[in-house]
């Protein structure tokens, strides 16, 4: 009896190969079972090959790792190349794609159900995208359709809105009440009434892309300083308002309108006046510096998202690499290696943590520089310009 292909192939290896080399879906799913039905066992010999050979396999790593990063380059050295041949050449291209789809439609519709099988949430979001934008593009055309479409049910049903309005009369009238209330109520405090300015939604969403990009947006570091000293210029503005209206409202609480008159026309501590106010001045200016304390620390700490991003932005290759070589230190001494990931993420929260503790030390040191300057002072130059309390700012730098 003559024996079949496949015993030819396992007696011969040549017939073997060619057999192969005929049948490369069987072969492939040949191994994908072999693979699967002895895994762990796969991975038992490839976890003790490696701990035979662990410079071989670090070196393969590398190799494989230059390899993907040679490939990546490559690939994007091409899609930049095709980009502008594309731009360059886009009339074209376009003409040659339309000649495809009319020459072959069917191809054309096996490839897009292959990628909506394969990819149905990306086709999806496509398509709604891709719908948006012909909306937007062509604005004043669908509207301009969608008022004779409107203009013609009318007509069909000239009574839809009255039937629509009695089906929905309760909310109707609700909406209608809280519309008034909220008219009275700007009547009331003597607000203008609320306007509304309606935009179509295109525009809509022009402007909501244009802020989203405006936010998210990547500052430099000197955009973010420059957006800093405006907060602290506009929180400096607002200071004295906020102190002198607690000072003039605890004043009136605790003394007496001839007291209150005098206390108003002096600047400072003064050796005139009664010590009771004296007492209560500097009691004034160190529970200011105290909430001026309290919201820089609080500010510190909400800072600390943005610090640790901007840290981590600036530091992870150095860092990185510091776990590697220490990685590579403890597999020497015999220990097992550090996961990367987790190593690097530990650092920068111990790097950061450390930056917050230091401003927080220093917002420390300055409050206590401040308030011995307040437990110690007595008067002053009348000359000089009005300092208010926790803020370092003088009355003469904000005006000018």
């Amino acid at each position: 009896m003559c024996p079949t292909e496949e015993e030819s192939a396992s007696t011969n290896p040549r017939p073997r190969r060619s057999w192969n080399q005929e049948n490369p879906e069987a072969v492939a799913e040949s191994r994908r079972r072999y693979r699967e039905e002895h895994a762990e066992r796969l991975a038992a010999e490839h976890r003790a090959w490696r701990e035979r050979n662990l410079e071989r396999s670090r070196e393969l790593n590398r190799e494989s790792a230059q390899r993907q990063a040679h490939r990546r380059r490559l690939r994007l050295k091409k899609n930049a190349h095709g980009r502008e041949w594309y731009a360059e050449n886009r009339e074209a291209e376009r003409e040659r794609a339309r000649r495809f789809r009319a020459e072959h439609p069917d191809k054309v519709r096996e490839y897009q159900r292959r990628y909506k099988e394969r990819h149905p949430e990306r086709a999806r979001r496509s398509s709604r995208e891709a719908a948006q934008r012909h909306r937007d593009a062509n604005a004043d055309e669908i509207r301009a359709r969608e008022r004779v479409a409107a203009a013609d049910r009318r007509k069909q049903h000239p009574n839809a809105h009255r039937e629509w309005y009695e089906r929905n009369l309760e909310r109707q009238r609700a909406r209608s009440r809280d519309a008034a209330r909220l008219r009275r109520r700007l009547k009331k405090l003597g607000l203008p009434p609320s306007r509304i300015h309606r935009l179509f939604a295109e525009e809509r969403r022009a402007h909501d892309a244009a802020a989203e990009e405006y936010f998210v947006r990547r500052r430099s570091v000197d955009e973010r300083g420059a957006i800093a000293a405006e907060a602290v210029d506009a929180r400096a503005l607002d200071v004295p308002k906020v102190v002198a209206k607690r000072r003039r409202v605890v004043l009136r609480e605790r003394s007496t309108p001839r007291r209150v008159a005098r206390d108003e026309q002096a600047t400072d501590y003064n050796e005139d006046l009664p010590v009771e106010v004296v007492r209560w001045r500097r009691a004034r200016d160190l529970q200011a510096l105290r909430e001026t304390h309290e919201a820089l620390v609080e500010k510190i700490r909400a800072e600390r998202p943005q610090i640790l991003a901007h840290h981590r932005e600036r530091n992870e290759a150095r860092l990185r690499e510091e776990v590697r070589l220490d990685s590579i230190a403890r597999t020497v001494r015999g220990l097992s290696p550090y996961e990367v990931d987790r190593e690097v993420e530990i650092r920068v929260n111990d790097e950061v943590t450390a930056i917050v503790n230091q401003q927080l030390r220093a917002a420390r040191h300055r409050t206590i520089a401040r308030a011995a300057d307040i437990a110690v002072r007595r008067d002053r130059d009348e000359a000089a310009p009005h300092r208010v309390p926790g803020t370092g700012l003088d009355t003469g730098a904000r005006l000018q």
